[in-house]
């Protein structure tokens, strides 16, 4: 009995070494389950979640942002280009009212030489000798020209000016609607030598003509190309 049970005792002992070692190996090729993951992988799932979270909110942002940043410099380039067109506006209306102011004067702009009350030594003494003076015989006079300074002037036998001529830059930016806007139905309006020649008194002794290319097909509102102020009595 004694040696029965020993031998009993050793073959349990066997038996149990056994199943503990099967056991031990099934666990190990057993995928984890849900239960069986680590804390520290579900925290850095977690983490990754909040991270991808957080940069498609990043993006989602920028993206309605950036909309209205467009917007906004849309809004600006019409603001600034309105700005600009009313500033345009207003200076093209000033330089039409200096025109006629000064024309009711016998003046042109940018020049101080009025006509009835000015000879040409007046106007040498202050600008020196002209550049050319030529003889026009459809106007009857002398011409003294200054291109320096964008200016001519008809001469009387007496010497006496009778007519000054603008040539400044700045014409070029009146149209020949805005001139008919600002200055009414004319009195004068001839076409000759592919030019358009437009006349409004301005005052009792004085007139103002302004000469404008022929509107055509390719340029129906053409630009003022130079004006002068006259004083017809002195020719």
């Amino acid at each position: 009995m004694i040696k029965r049970f020993k031998r009993i005792a050793v073959l349990l002992a066997v038996s149990v070494m056994a199943m503990s070692i099967v056991i031990g190996c099934s666990n190990g090729i057993k995928p984890p389950t849900a239960n069986t993951i680590p804390k520290s992988d579900k925290t850095s799932e977690n983490n990754n979640r909040e991270i991808q979270g957080k940069s498609s909110g990043n993006n989602n942002t920028e993206k309605s942002t950036k909309p209205s940043e467009d917007n906004k410099a849309a809004d600006s380039d019409v603001k600034n280009n309105s700005s600009n067109t009313s500033t345009k506006n207003d200076s093209q209306e000033l330089l039409l009212k200096d025109i006629m102011k000064l024309a009711q004067q016998g003046k042109i702009i940018n020049s101080e030489f009025a006509v009835k009350t000015t000879d040409i030594g007046d106007i040498e003494k202050k600008l020196g000798r002209a550049d050319k003076v030529e003889w026009i015989s459809e106007a009857k006079g002398d011409y003294a020209a200054y291109p320096k300074y964008n200016l001519a002037f008809g001469l009387n036998k007496g010497s006496q000016v009778f007519e000054a001529r603008s040539f400044d830059g700045k014409l070029k930016s009146i149209t020949l609607s805005m001139m008919k806007k600002a200055y009414g139905t004319p009195a004068y309006d001839v076409k000759t030598n592919g030019e358009e020649i437009i006349g409004y008194t301005a005052g009792q002794e004085f007139k103002i003509l302004l000469v404008f290319k022929v509107p055509s097909s390719s340029n129906s509102n053409p630009t003022l190309d130079h004006y002068s102020v006259l004083y017809p009595r002195g020719n």
